[in-house]
């Protein structure tokens, strides 16, 4: 397997098993868990680079542009939300805000100082490519806030921060919601719109509704996290579902039964209110028709 491939594979196991140590509720641990997952995958890419190296100077340009930075940012994420929640205020609603704010201001501080190459980054630019991404362009970047001393047999001149500029946005995206929440925005009036909607069957029945969601890409093109999607369905029908990990974990033990067993539940009622007569005729409709 080749790098590009490699790393790709790497990134999405690293991504799923990373919202499992977020669902942690020890900070500690979670901070643990994230950084044994990174830096066990980046050993991982170390090993084979140094066993078969690239093929050519496209693939070394890939994996040093967006293949190791897509890894290494999920590392910078983990280690900056805890040290967000490790120093946020105990007590006062005002001042856990300030405190998340100064974290936007110093984010956006951060993309102001390294513009020029976050420009490149959001712009998709491929001109520079040769100096920034591949191990004989130098290892001098000039005009730029933060550039530390990196490794070259392992690292470019860019791919540190390109990897800062992915892991910041995704915590940009992670304040921006706690604030929301924090203020009662957005979420609260969407909890009001559906306060009538309660789950009432089984939790682990929402988590096995929510994973055939996620794994058939059905909401955003399949660009969402599967804690997006857990954190929506268990708000809107006000259902605890935080432990999703640990309820699949049992879901995949089942032997006594379908694994599927709801889903399979639902296909068939679906299938025989198909095969029914009035199938095709709401209910609230049925006396229009003479029922």
């Amino acid at each position: 397997m080749n790098l590009e491939k490699l790393s790709e594979k790497l990134y999405a196991q690293v991504s799923l098993q990373m919202e499992e140590a977020l669902s942690i509720e020890n900070a500690l641990e979670q901070l643990k868990s994230g950084l044994s997952l990174v830096q066990k995958a980046l050993a991982t890419l170390r090993i084979e680079l140094t066993k078969n190296g690239f093929t050519n100077c496209e693939e070394e340009i890939y994996f040093f542009k967006k293949g190791k930075p897509q890894i290494y940012s999920l590392l910078i994420l983990v280690t900056e939300r805890y040290a967000i929640e490790n120093s946020m205020p105990i007590l006062g609603k005002e001042k856990q805000l300030a405190h998340l704010e100064s974290q936007l201001f110093f984010i956006d501080r951060f993309f102001r100082q390294n513009e020029f190459l976050y420009q490149y980054y959001r712009l998709g630019a491929t001109d520079l490519d040769d100096r920034y991404f591949t191990r004989a362009g130098g290892n001098q970047l000039v005009g730029f806030a933060e550039v530390p001393d990196v490794d070259p047999s392992f690292s470019t001149v860019a791919d540190y921060l390109f990897s800062k500029f992915m892991a910041y946005e995704k915590l940009r995206d992670f304040i921006r919601k706690d604030i929301e929440m924090r203020r009662g925005g957005d979420a609260d009036v969407h909890k009001n719109a559906f306060k009538e909607l309660k789950w009432t069957g089984e939790a682990v029945n929402m988590v096995e509704l929510v994973y055939g969601v996620y794994e058939t890409a059905q909401v955003n093109g399949g660009k969402i996290s599967l804690s997006e999607l857990m954190d929506f369905f268990g708000q809107v029908f006000q259902v605890n579902i935080s432990g999703y990990f640990k309820r699949f974990a049992d879901i995949k033990r089942r032997k006594s039964m379908s694994k599927t067993r709801y889903l399979d539940e639902m296909q068939r009622l679906v299938s025989k209110r198909i095969e029914d007569s009035d199938a095709w005729i709401p209910d609230d409709q049925k006396s229009r028709y003479g029922y």
